[in-house]
């Protein structure tokens, strides 16, 4: 613990970050060239500055090979190194599937209105000099008259001049201490920025989303999340962990489980006891972090996730999940 906390402390500056050399990660089966600053991902792990830093042959050439990992997922892990965080990945949206109503529509035109349900226009009556009843203009009304103003007179001198004229008092003055508190308020409410500024644009982006329709493919965003987590095991970046871990809790707890989004949450446990990087089950009962966010969460939704046909199927495939499903099943049951 102490070595991790003494080489967080030895993160760069942003100077020293845009000023170090650039290395190339080839990544994945197509071998993808990503060209990174060496300081930026150097600083993620040891590992890594082993492998950039350490005079190892990838050192030397300022390159090296990935091929265990997805280009997207090494692109979230490369903006988690320059900014501490990671975009979520979007979900996809799945076409609805054809209706005989829909069908039916489509024949019919897509849904045109029938004739009998048209309304007439009606047209005007006709007068007896060919003119049509309402085509009439309408006389303007006659502009009213002026009203009659009273013939001019002479000047009449004002009541007040045949006034004596009395000496007016000076006006006493009460000087009042000024006041720069409304000043002060005024500075201190200044706001420049607004929320759609640039850094709230970018923060949104890495906010977890939630679902709102049975079409919504939630299967990328969970895997995306159980993969860097992955990568993150592997290459020891425990704070990358951590936070996949709650990127994933978020999306789950605003997660709406509808019966036909059930094969998602399937699918999300399938990976993550398929992955051969996760550690198994320790003698003492512990789990690794990922797969039991995975169990706690099916078993608070086991009253939908047990109705379903894929569910069943996975049991049957048997398994280590297996175990520990019924390990803390059997904690709460009566």
């Amino acid at each position: 613990m102490s070595s991790e906390i003494c080489y967080a402390q030895m993160a760069p500056t942003f100077e020293d970050l845009i000023q170090s050399h650039q290395f190339t990660f080839f990544v994945g089966q197509e071998g993808k060239p990503i060209v990174v600053h060496a300081a930026a991902v150097a600083a993620t792990s040891q590992q890594l500055d082993a492998l950039m830093n350490g005079g190892m042959e990838e050192s030397e050439t300022r390159c090296a090979i990935f091929k265990d990992v997805q280009v997207d997922d090494f692109i979230r892990f490369c903006e988690y190194a320059y900014c501490g965080d990671y975009t979520v990945p979007q979900w996809k949206e799945l076409l609805p599937e054809p209706t005989a109503e829909s069908d039916i529509n489509q024949q019919n035109g897509g849904g045109a209105v029938c004739d009998e349900w048209a309304i007439p226009v009606k047209k005007g009556k006709k007068s007896k000099k060919g003119r049509r009843f309402g085509d009439e203009p309408i006389d303007a009304p006659p502009p009213a008259p002026e009203p009659d103003l009273p013939p001019e007179t002479g000047y009449h001198e004002p009541s007040w001049a045949n006034l004596e004229s009395e000496p007016v008092p000076e006006p006493q003055y009460e000087i009042k201490p000024i006041s720069r508190a409304p000043l002060r308020t005024q500075f201190n409410n200044r706001k420049y920025l607004n929320d759609g500024g640039p850094k709230a644009l970018v923060l949104q982006r890495f906010e977890p989303k939630t679902n709102s329709a049975a079409n919504q493919n939630f299967t990328p965003v969970f895997l995306a999340h159980a993969r860097l987590y992955c990568f993150a095991h592997l290459r020891l970046i425990a704070p990358l962990q951590a936070l996949t871990l709650d990127k994933l809790h978020q999306t789950l707890m605003g997660f709406k489980l509808y019966s036909h989004r059930v094969g998602d949450i399937i699918e999300l446990a399938r990976y993550a006891y398929s992955n051969p990087h996760l550690p198994d089950r320790k003698d003492n009962g512990t789990l690794d972090d990922l797969r039991k966010l995975v169990v706690e969460y099916i078993l608070c939704e086991i009253d939908t996730i047990g109705e379903s046909d894929e569910f069943v199927k996975y049991m049957e495939e048997g398994g280590e999940f297996v175990g520990d499903f019924w390990r803390m099943a059997k904690d709460y049951m009566v």
